[in-house]
């Protein structure tokens, strides 16, 4: 991570590769759902600027009904998204940043039904509050974040094929974070306050990461439940109603070019669900620190 001394916009040889590591969590993650969207308890030096663009893929032509998996070749067929996401993180002292995401969808269906959209999704903002950090050797870190999220476009949320939900959320994040020389691991807890008659959702992610050289390699497991909700097929259900969740495990490789340029590639895949598409994803792109 970042000391605190360290000059702004400039990343020290013992953080470079941490910080970059928590930009490719973040760019990954814009390719999941916004409910998905999560961080870890990696912190920017003050006046720092970080930046991320990336381009993910992801199909599925399974989902879940209510908790039943099925399929639906003829009407609904595949399923395929891409999706190009922008992040950013500002250091604003040693214990407050600010971070932001967006993303430009393209979603579509080759079935006989033939869904399409495309257009600017949501956009995320969180301020980073870090609460707590401690050791030496072994060190431990605290991090509080609260924010909002809403749509940047006025897309349909309530098809079966869609850009997003369509609401306006309120986002908290409690995450705590372990680091031991080259390794990490980070657990974080959430809480989703969802608008209109999206359910609420508690967002639980894991992630453990190795650093050696230039080249950072993590995985993570993400499991997000829904409060409440419908399922497909209930009388008078829509579709950001549902009761949607899901449960995931993916890996990202990580590797810095320069003192200011990472690139990086990762993927994932559903473990489970409910109401929701057996995605597989993958995601590339780079990073840059000024």
């Amino acid at each position: 991570m970042p000391s605190h001394s360290a000059r702004p916009g400039r990343l020290g040889r013992r953080s470079g590769l941490a910080t970059f590591a928590a930009l490719a969590l973040w760019t990954l993650a814009g390719a999941l759902p916004a409910s998905a969207q999560d961080m870890n308890g990696f912190f920017p030096a003050p006046g720092g600027l970080d930046l991320a663009l990336s381009y993910s893929t992801e199909s599925y032509d399974h989902f879940w009904r209510g908790n039943q998996k099925v399929q639906n070749p003829a009407f609904l067929g595949e399923v395929e998204n891409w999706s190009t996401s922008l992040w950013a993180r500002y250091g604003l002292t040693d214990r407050f940043c600010l971070v932001g995401n967006l993303s430009y969808v393209d979603t579509s269906s080759d079935g006989s039904a033939r869904f399409s959209d495309s257009g600017l999704q949501d956009v995320t903002a969180l301020v980073v509050f870090k609460a707590f950090e401690g050791g030496s050797s072994v060190r431990h870190r605290l991090v509080v974040a609260g924010g909002g999220r809403t749509p940047l476009s006025g897309y349909e949320g309530d098809s079966p094929v869609s850009l997003g939900d369509a609401s306006t959320d309120a986002l908290f994040r409690l995450v705590y974070q372990l680091e031991a020389g080259g390794f990490y691991v980070s657990q974080q807890l959430g809480y989703d306050l969802r608008g209109d008659d999206v359910p609420d959702g508690i967002p639980l992610y894991t992630e453990a990461g190795y650093t050696v050289g230039r080249v950072t390699v993590n995985g993570f497991y993400l499991r997000y439940l829904a409060d409440g909700g419908s399922d497909i097929g209930d009388p008078g259900f829509t579709f950001p109603g549902n009761q949607d969740e899901t449960e995931r495990v993916g890996a990202k490789v990580f590797a810095r070019a320069t003192e200011r340029l990472g690139l990086f590639v990762g993927g994932y895949t559903t473990l489970d669900g409910r109401n929701s598409g057996d995605l597989t994803g993958y995601s590339a792109g780079f990073t840059l620190g000024f």
